[in-house]
Parts: C-alpha cells; structure tokens; sequence
C-alpha cells in the first residue's frame, strides 16, 4: 500500500477495484459502478463513520497535556460509552511519529483528566503505562455531545494537514461504529443515500 499523503475528497478520478466471481481484478473507474450491478444483486453502503477518537487537553493530578485516543469499548450499543479502553501519550501532536511521542504523565487509577468538554476519570491500567481504561462522566447525549465538539480523527505522520470528520467519513456516515460484522457480497462506501444523523451533535459537526 501506498500511503496518501495529501487530503482528497472524493476525486473525480477515483476508482474501484472489481473482483469477479472467479476472483479476477480489475480497475474501473468509480463512475462505472452501476455497469456491474445486475437485477438481484445486493448493494451495501457503508454507514460507519469513524468516532474521533483522539482527545486532548490536561491531566489534572499533574497539570501537564496529555492525548488520548480511545481504542475499544464493551459494545457498540449507542449509550453504552462510559467506558473505553485508551492508548496514553504526552505532548504532542501527530506531526510527530506515533513510536517518536513521548511518554504520557504517570497513569494510575482515580486520576481525573480533562478533556474539553468531557471529564473523565482513569479506572485502570491495562499493563502498559500508555494503556488504560477510561471511564466518562455524564450522559450518553452529553458524552457523544463531547465527542463530536472536541474530539479529532485519529491520524499520523505521514499527513500533515489536519483531518476534519468530512476527511474520514464516507457520505452515509451515520452514528460511529459498524453495526453488524457480517461480511456483505458487495460493498460501497462511496453512495449517494440520504445520510441518517441518531445525534443532533453529529449533524451540527458535520
């Protein structure tokens, strides 16, 4: 894979990768989709949008800056968010190379972190001093209200502009996170469906 480096929304000449039933590929372009559709087939459109997961502001015990990108959570079920697993880092942001940041301030359970909007209080270690888990308060509303005002994409090095939710969500984005793990015959991430906002935070963002 060839790393993008810059920032494309949805380029004219983007393509798509057709695989046969006999497992041979070819490119297209994006334009041609609908010349490989056939009366019966299931078209399934991506509605995941990405969660910005990456969360900065103050550790309060030391007063110093820390990062957080939330990393899993027990379900994906819409009010279950008050507790997510997270990957630590100090000062810093993704200009530099996610092995180059430095370490965040020493974690230990009862620690409380500010976090925009958010508060939250770290409720374990997870055997690594950059891994814990972090438990929000407030509301789901409040919390996913949070989220969407301060949260940003998680992103790397290799891309220096900052992302904005549109740079990572497809056009049917809907709440964040996949709703079933079944692999469909065919997908599209790139539709034209009417995008389904479940919070107001999430339509005012985008």
């Amino acid at each position: 894979m060839k790393a993008a480096t810059t920032l494309r929304q949805r380029p004219r000449d983007a393509k798509l990768l057709v695989v046969d039933g006999h497992g041979l590929m070819q490119y297209a372009p994006r334009a041609r989709l609908a010349d490989f559709l056939r009366a019966g087939y299931l078209l399934v459109a991506n509605d995941a949008a990405t969660l910005p997961a990456s969360l900065t502001d103050i550790h309060l015990r030391s007063g110093l800056p820390i990062e957080l990108r939330l990393a899993g959570r027990r379900s994906l079920a819409a009010d279950d968010l008050h507790a997510f697993s997270a990957v630590a880092f100090g000062a810093g942001d993704h200009h530099t190379p996610t092995e180059q940041r430095s370490a965040p301030p020493a974690l230990v359970a009862g620690d409380r972190l500010a976090l925009g909007p958010l508060r939250a209080v770290v409720r374990r270690t997870l055997g690594h001093p950059r891994l814990v888990e972090l438990g929000f308060d407030g509301t789901p509303d409040a919390i996913w209200a949070g989220l969407a005002r301060h949260g940003r994409p998680v992103q790397y090095a290799h891309v220096a502009q900052p992302l904005a939710l549109w740079d990572v969500w497809t056009r049917v984005a809907a709440q964040p996170g996949a709703r079933s793990n079944r692999r469909p015959p065919a997908s599209c991430s790139t539709g034209g469906c009417c995008t389904r906002w479940p919070r107001a935070a999430w339509r005012s963002r985008r």
